[in-house]
């Protein structure tokens, strides 16, 4: 199970948040199975791919094209747990980006940020390591723009970089990334980076605390020997089952060799949770169905197909048994409330 990247469900909550301001963010959690109690849990952890999709569906269902880079803008650090408290007692901005690169894995495994400094610049990169990750794009400018909330943090100076790559391609409005990087902004670069001045990494931060790093590290390094970050084989699955659905590639041969188990043990470990694969492809349908009919402006044919149907009827008999009307009436309804 080594090979399904997690994070810890709070990290959804900045997702759920922005969202509440404009729209039923209940309903944007359903679609993973989460609830809005399971985002204040202090250990729970939910799939990456969970958290990055439901990122892209904010960003359709709020129509905010720039949903990652507003949400990112305002994530402060405390809300990263030891993590972050690591990261704002740290006394220099090169320590902070090195305490993050290090501790990170407590918070996530889906991948990790580098520091390599050459000659005057300094490339801070995150790296995905899972390449079965839905589209990232709002996931990965929310982080950058997270990052860019340490500025806050400098002694002296609101520091700018010196250029920011991102390789996802470059969406039609790029004003907003240069009103919070306020530099110039690459796509379809190699690599996701920050491109910093070498001196701005020897910056004092004013949150600088020598004793509470060295207790904050300290606790920190028991973490991370015993982070594993594994998802449950009902969560991982599900997981699957959503990112696949569209594409018609989600049999249990398919989920099975995702999860690098044989399809027998897959079976297997999922009868030893009650559940079997049949059931677990209803419930991501069930899930999904209502935000794809309400919130991403498909017709019922449409949102048939996109929850790996072949037939439109199909579906229409299954929301019927799951939500007591036929998918027309139901969106009548919900369109009048």
């Amino acid at each position: 199970m080594s090979n399904v990247s997690t994070v810890f469900a709070r990290s959804a909550r900045k997702i759920a948040d922005a969202v509440s301001t404009r729209t039923d963010a209940r309903r944007l959690l359903r679609t993973v199975s989460l609830d809005r109690d399971a985002l204040d849990h202090p250990s729970f952890r939910i799939p990456y791919a969970d958290m990055m999709m439901l990122a892209e569906q904010a960003a359709r269902m709020t129509r905010d094209a720039d949903f990652g880079l507003h949400v990112g803008e305002h994530v402060e650090q405390h809300e990263y747990g030891i993590v972050g408290a690591a990261v704002t007692t740290s006394a220099t901005m090169g320590e902070a980006l090195r305490t993050l690169e290090r501790y990170l894995p407590i918070w996530t495994n889906v991948g990790g940020f580098r520091l390599d400094v050459d000659g005057p610049v300094a490339h801070f990169q995150w790296l995905y390591r899972d390449g079965s990750l839905p589209e990232p794009r709002h996931d990965c400018e929310m982080s950058f723009a997270t990052l860019m909330g340490v500025n806050q943090l400098a002694t002296g100076t609101r520091w700018r970089p010196r250029e920011v790559w991102f390789q996802h391609p470059k969406p039609r409005d790029t004003s907003e990334h240069a009103r919070i990087f306020r530099a110039p902004v690459r796509f379809g670069m190699p690599a996701n980076s920050l491109l910093l001045d070498r001196q701005l990494l020897d910056f004092s931060l004013t949150t600088a605390d020598a004793n509470a790093h060295a207790s904050i590290t300290q606790a920190a390094e028991q973490l991370l020997a015993k982070a594993c970050g594994e998802a449950t084989i009902p969560q991982s699955v599900l997981s699957f089952i959503r990112q696949n659905l569209g594409s018609g590639d989600f049999d249990v041969l398919a989920a099975a060799q995702h999860l690098g188990l044989s399809r027998r043990t897959l079976q297997r470990k999922l009868t030893e949770e009650s559940c079997s694969y049949r059931e677990l492809v209803q419930q991501a349908r069930r899930e999904l169905s209502q935000y794809l009919l309400l919130g991403a402006d498909r017709t019922a044919t449409e949102t048939a197909y996109a929850l790996g149907y072949s037939e439109p009827s199909v579906f229409h008999r299954a929301f019927q048994r799951w939500h007591g009307m036929p998918p027309g009436k139901y969106r009548g309804e919900a369109h009048r409330d």
